[in-house]
C-alpha cells in the first residue's frame, strides 16, 4: 500500500470534525519527524495540537498506523496530521522540539513515596511553576486535599489518587529513573517451590517487581511500571486459602496438579518447580465463562493463549497466567479479528464481565449462545436460563370464594402472580419452577390481563368477573358460581315476602329494589341503589333493614339536612324499629346495642368514630354516599373503619366528576374490589372507552339504578327550560372588566376564583368585592317578573341559589313585589318547620333555598316551578334539587327553569355539565365518557 492508501484507510477510520483538526494541525506546520527510515517504509512523527503533543508511528507499505493517545490503532486527528505531512513530502517537515512540560518526581524514603513537581525543557529540569505548564485536574486535585501531608510524602491511604494523577501524566520519574503509570494490577503469582519433602503454594509478587509500597492500594513497581498489585481472578475463598503459605506432601500431588493448579491457572499466573507439570501452551481462542446465582446469569467472554490459557488480552496489554517463560509471541492481527467476533457473536467485549437478570439472561441464552464460536465453561449454567418449547395457557378455578389460577403446558406449571409480574414488566418469558423459561400467553393476557390481575384476593364480589375469566379460558363455570352469577344479573331472587311491619306499599320496582338489597345482604354482598332523586330509595331501604332486624343494631349515615326526614320515615314505614337519632350532646348516652336503627350525620361519623368502630353492626347505609367520593377525606376514612356485615350506598350521583369515586365507594362497600387504588388509576383512570366498558361491566351486578322515566309512569311530566338574561349596562362593564384582567391570573386557584368572581357578576354585581350598592341585575328583575307570574296562576316555587348572599338580594325585591316567602340556608334552626309552613295549603308562593344546605332529602311537592339562578358546575347537584319537587307524591306538571345570562361565563358552564353527564352515563348506561377540567379548558370557560 502507498501513502495515497494509507491516507485513504485513515480518513475512512476517522470522524469528519477529527479529520478537519488533523488537516489544520498539518496546514499549519504542526507536524515534526522524530524517526524516519524510508527504506524500512517506517515513520515515527511528532503532532502538537494544543498544549498536547502525541506521537504518530505510520508503516505506508502495510496501510497501518499507531499512535500514543487514547485512541490506540483506532484512527484520530493525529493520525490524519501525520499522514498528511508525510504526504506533503518528509523533507519539509523540521525536526520536533519537545515543548516544556509538566515533570512529577518520585522520590521513595523508608517505604514512602514523597511527591515533588518540575518542568522540563529539553533535558532541563525548571522549577514548578512555569507559565504555558499546568498539572491535570487529577494531580491538582490530589495536592489540594492532601492538606494533613507530612512535608512531600504522600498518604499511602491516598495511593489510589496519586496513582490516577500519575495516569494523565506523560514524565514521571521515580528515584532518578522514568517510569510511567498504569491502573492495570500486577497480579501476584501463585509460587510453587520443591521443599524436598513436599512442595509449598503461596502468593508472591512477580521477579519483575522492584519496590512494594503498601498501602490503599498497595502500589509496586516492575519494569519501569507503577501500577497496583492485584490479585488476578481469585476468590475471596481462595485469597484466605493462601494468606498462609500451604504444604503438599507428595502423596498430595494429584490433588496439587488436578484441583489447584487448574484452578489458580483460570485466575493468576502460576510459577511451578521443575518437579510439578508445566502448562500445556496452545494458540488464541475464546472462551465464555458463565456463573448462575437466583435469576442472575453472569458471562464473561475471553481471549487467551494456550489451553489451559498461559495468557490473556486484556486491552493492548498481554497478561500472563502462568510463568513468563511461557509467554507466547502475539498475534495482533488473529487477537482483533476475534474481538470482532466476540463482539459480533455475543455483543461484548473480551474481558466485560456481564449480569443478566430474568428475561434478559433467557434471551442470551437462546439467542446468542447458540452462534458463539468458541467453548463455554459452565454451560450447565445455561440450561437454567434456556427457553423450553412450552406453550402455558391458563387454569382456572373457583373454590371458597376465590379465584384459583395457575398457567400450565408441557408438564410445566407457572403461579398467575410469576406470570402477571413477568407481564406488568413488559416480559414475554416466565422462569419455570424447576429450570428454563417458557413463552407467557401474551395474545391471552392482553385481553385478560388486566381482569386476572384486579381479581386477588377473596370475596363474593369476585363472582362475576370470575366467571368471565373462566368463560374466556373455555373452561366451563362450576354450577355454584353460575348460580350466584345469574342471581346477580337478575338482581336477586324474583320472590321475596315484604317484611312483617312495613307499612309503606312497595311500587313493583321499588319491591324489586328491596328484594335485591336484601339478596345482596344475604349474600355478604355491597351494592349502590342509585335510582333517580325521588322513587323512593329511603323506604326500599328501610324494608331491606327491617329484614335484617336481629343481626345488630342498623347504622344511617346520612347529611345533617335529613336526620330528620330519615327518622319521620322510619317511624312512619317501619314503626316497629326502635330508632335512636345519634345528634346533640345526648347522643354520647344513647346505648347504641339496644336500638334496631341508629341515625346519625357524616360530620358526627367524623368526629365519633371510635365509638362506633366497636359496634359490630348488621348493616350500615350510606344516603347520599356521594359525601365519600373522596378517598382521602376524613369522612371517607371513618367510613371505611366500621364493622358491619351488610353495608349498602344510596346516591343518585355515584360519579359526579371521577371515576375514582367510585373507587373510593366500593372501597367502602366490598374492600378491595378494586385492588389498590394506583392499580385502579392505571387501568381505568384514562377514561377509554375499552377501560369504561370493562368498568361497566364489573360494577353493573353491584349498582341498581332506575330513572323516573323508565319506571315511575305515574309521575306527571316535567319541563325544563333556559332563560337567557341581559345583563344591565352597569353590570356588563363590571364583567368585562374582570374578563379582560385575566392575563393576571396564574394557576388553578386564580383561575378557578376569577370564574367564581365572573360567575357572580353574571348573577349581580353587588355581589363582588368593594362593588357599588345599586348596580341593576338583568336576571333578578326575569327573576321577578317570572315569580310574579308564577303566583297570579296560584302556583308555587322553589327558587335556588349556591349563594346566600344572592338570595339576601332576593329577599328585598320579593317583599317590594308582596310576594311572601320563607327561606332555608345552613343557618335554619327549626328545618322541618319551613318544611311544613310551606307545604301547608296556605303556605306562602316562593321558597328560598341555599343550594347546599337544601339540596337534598327535601319533600316539596307543594312547588310545581323549580327556578335556578345560577347553574352548578355539577348537573346531578342541580338534579338532586329539582327532585325536592318532582318526586313521588307530586300531582302536577313540574316546570324547571334555569337563568342563564346571555354572553357569559354560565353559558359555558350549561356545556360543562354535559360533560359530566356523560362521564356518569358512560359508567352507569353504556354511553360515552368525557375527562376532568385541565387548566386549559378552565381558561376556554372564561372566553
Amino acid at each position: 500500500m502507498s501513502v495515497d492508501g494509507l491516507r485513504q484507510a485513515v480518513r475512512r477510520a476517522v470522524p469528519p470534525p477529527a479529520r478537519r483538526v488533523g488537516d489544520r494541525a498539518a496546514e499549519t506546520g504542526r507536524v515534526a519527524v522524530v524517526e524516519a527510515d524510508e527504506g524500512a517504509d517506517e515513520f515515527l512523527l511528532a503532532v502538537t495540537i494544543g498544549s498536547a503533543r502525541f506521537e504518530v508511528h505510520l508503516w505506508p507499505g502495510d496501510g497501518e498506523w499507531e499512535c500514543d493517545c487514547d485512541a490506540g490503532d483506532g484512527g484520530c486527528a493525529h493520525a490524519v496530521a501525520a499522514v498528511e505531512a508525510l504526504r506533503a513530502g518528509i523533507d519539509t517537515l523540521a525536526e520536533a522540539e519537545a515543548p516544556p512540560r509538566l515533570a512529577v518526581l518520585l522520590r521513595s524514603v523508608e517505604g514512602w513515596l514523597h511527591l515533588d513537581l518540575s518542568v522540563r525543557r529539553g533535558d532541563e529540569l525548571l522549577p514548578f511553576p512555569q507559565p504555558g505548564v499546568e498539572p491535570g485536574p487529577q494531580l491538582l486535585y490530589l495536592m489540594r486535599v492532601a492538606k494533613d501531608w507530612a512535608g512531600d510524602r504522600v498518604p499511602s491511604r491516598q495511593y489510589r489518587m496519586l496513582l490516577n494523577a500519575l495516569l494523565e501524566t506523560e514524565d514521571v520519574e521515580l528515584d532518578g529513573r522514568s517510569v510511567r503509570a498504569s491502573k492495570v494490577p500486577l497480579d501476584v503469582a501463585a509460587h510453587i517451590e520443591d521443599t524436598g519433602a513436599g512442595w509449598r503454594l503461596s502468593l508472591r509478587d512477580t521477579p519483575a517487581v522492584e519496590a512494594v509500597y503498601e498501602g490503599d492500594p498497595t502500589l509496586v513497581v516492575a519494569d519501569g511500571v507503577l501500577r497496583p498489585r492485584g490479585f488476578g481472578r481469585l476468590s475471596e475463598l481462595q485469597k484466605h486459602q493462601l494468606a498462609s503459605p500451604l504444604l503438599f506432601a507428595p502423596h498430595e500431588l494429584p490433588r496439587l496438579t488436578a484441583e489447584w493448579l487448574p484452578a489458580l491457572s483460570k485466575a493468576i499466573r502460576v510459577e511451578r518447580s521443575d518437579s510439578v507439570p508445566d502448562v500445556q501452551q496452545g494458540g488464541l481462542r475464546t472462551i465464555l465463562s458463565l456463573r448462575g446465582t437466583g435469576p442472575v446469569l453472569e458471562s464473561t467472554a475471553r481471549l487467551v493463549y494456550g489451553d489451559p490459557p498461559v495468557a490473556e488480552v486484556r486491552g493492548e496489554e498481554l497478561l500472563p497466567l502462568g510463568g513468563l517463560s511461557s509467554l507466547p509471541a502475539r498475534d495482533r492481527r488473529t487477537e482483533r479479528e476475534l474481538i470482532g467476533r466476540i463482539h459480533a457473536e455475543l455483543g461484548v467485549r473480551p474481558g466485560q464481565r456481564v449480569r443478566l437478570e430474568g428475561e434478559r439472561a433467557a434471551r442470551f441464552v437462546s439467542d446468542r449462545l447458540p452462534g458463539f464460536s468458541g467453548h463455554v465453561h459452565g454451560r450447565d449454567q445455561a440450561r437454567r436460563f434456556a427457553v423450553v418449547d412450552c406453550v402455558l395457557g391458563p387454569e382456572v378455578e373457583w373454590r371458597d370464594d376465590r379465584l384459583h389460577v395457575r398457567f400450565v403446558g408441557d408438564g410445566a406449571v407457572v403461579a398467575a402472580d410469576r406470570v402477571l409480574e413477568a407481564w406488568r414488566r413488559g416480559d414475554s418469558l416466565v422462569p419455570l419452577a424447576g429450570e428454563g423459561y417458557a413463552p407467557i400467553p401474551l395474545d391471552w393476557l392482553e385481553h385478560n390481563g388486566d381482569l386476572l390481575d384486579s381479581l386477588g384476593g377473596r370475596g363474593r364480589h369476585l363472582a362475576p368477573a370470575a366467571a368471565a375469566l373462566i368463560e374466556q379460558s373455555g373452561q366451563e363455570v362450576p354450577p355454584d358460581l353460575r348460580g350466584l352469577v345469574d342471581a346477580l344479573r337478575r338482581g336477586g331472587p324474583e320472590e321475596a315476602p315484604v317484611p312483617a311491619g312495613l307499612t309503606a306499599e312497595l311500587r313493583d320496582y321499588q319491591l324489586a329494589g328491596y328484594r335485591w338489597l336484601r339478596f345482596l345482604g344475604e349474600q355478604e354482598l355491597g351494592g349502590v341503589l342509585a335510582d333517580d332523586m325521588g322513587l323512593g330509595k329511603t323506604v326500599q331501604a328501610l324494608a331491606a333493614l327491617l329484614a335484617e332486624r336481629g343481626s345488630g343494631p342498623s347504622l344511617v349515615v346520612a347529611p345533617t339536612s335529613v336526620l330528620h326526614n330519615w327518622a319521620a320515615e322510619a317511624r312512619r314505614f317501619a314503626p316497629e324499629l326502635s330508632v335512636a337519632v345519634l345528634h346533640g350532646a345526648a347522643r354520647e348516652r344513647v346505648d347504641m346495642v339496644e336500638h334496631d336503627l341508629l341515625i346519625t350525620s357524616y360530620a358526627l361519623l367524623r368526629r365519633d368514630v371510635d365509638r362506633l368502630e366497636a359496634v359490630d353492626f348488621g348493616a350500615v347505609v350510606l344516603d347520599e354516599a356521594q359525601a365519600i367520593k373522596n378517598p382521602d377525606s376524613l369522612t371517607a376514612r371513618a367510613a371505611r373503619r366500621l364493622s358491619a356485615g351488610r353495608r349498602f350506598a344510596l346516591t343518585g350521583t355515584p360519579i359526579e366528576n371521577h371515576l375514582r369515586e367510585l373507587w373510593s365507594l366500593f372501597e367502602f362497600l366490598m374492600p378491595g374490589f378494586f385492588g389498590p387504588r394506583s392499580r385502579f388509576d392505571e387501568r381505568w383512570g384514562v377514561g377509554s372507552p375499552e377501560s369504561l366498558a370493562a368498568l361497566r361491566a364489573r360494577v353493573r351486578p353491584f349498582v341498581l339504578r332506575r330513572l323516573k322515566s323508565e319506571v315511575a309512569a305515574e309521575l306527571p311530566p316535567r319541563t325544563e327550560t333556559v332563560i337567557r338574561c341581559p345583563l344591565s349596562e352597569p353590570q356588563r362593564d363590571a364583567y368585562e372588566a374582570l374578563r379582560t384582567g385575566v392575563a393576571r391570573f396564574k394557576g388553578r386557584m386564580e383561575i378557578l376564583a376569577l370564574l367564581t368572581r365572573l360567575r357572580q357578576a353574571a348573577c349581580d354585581a353587588t355581589l363582588l368585592p368593594d362593588a357599588p350598592p345599586a348596580v341593576p341585575s338583568g336576571k333578578l328583575d326575569v327573576l321577578l317578573d317570572a315569580l310574579a307570574a308564577v303566583a297570579d296562576e296560584g302556583c308555587r316555587a322553589l327558587v335556588f341559589s349556591q349563594w346566600t348572599s344572592l338570595l339576601d338580594r332576593v329577599e328585598p325585591r320579593l317583599d317590594e313585589a308582596g310576594l311572601t316567602w320563607c327561606r332555608l340556608d345552613g343557618s335554619t334552626r327549626d328545618r322541618a318547620g319551613v318544611v311544613d309552613r310551606f307545604q301547608a295549603a296556605d303556605g306562602p308562593p316562593v321558597f328560598l333555598i341555599s343550594l347546599k344546605a337544601g339540596g337534598t332529602g327535601l319533600n316539596l311537592t307543594a312547588a310545581d316551578h323549580v327556578f335556578h339562578l345560577d347553574p352548578w358546575w355539577n348537573p346531578a347537584t342541580e338534579q338532586q334539587a329539582t327532585d325536592r319537587a318532582h318526586r313521588i307524591g307530586q300531582d302536577k306538571p313540574v316546570f324547571v327553569w334555569k337563568l342563564v345570562s346571555a354572553g357569559t361565563v354560565e353559558e359555558r358552564v350549561l356545556e360543562l355539565q354535559e360533560r359530566k353527564r356523560a362521564l356518569a352515563r358512560a359508567v352507569l348506561e353504556g354511553q360515552d365518557g368525557a375527562a376532568a377540567l385541565g387548566e386549559e379548558e378552565l381558561l376556554a370557560l372564561i372566553g
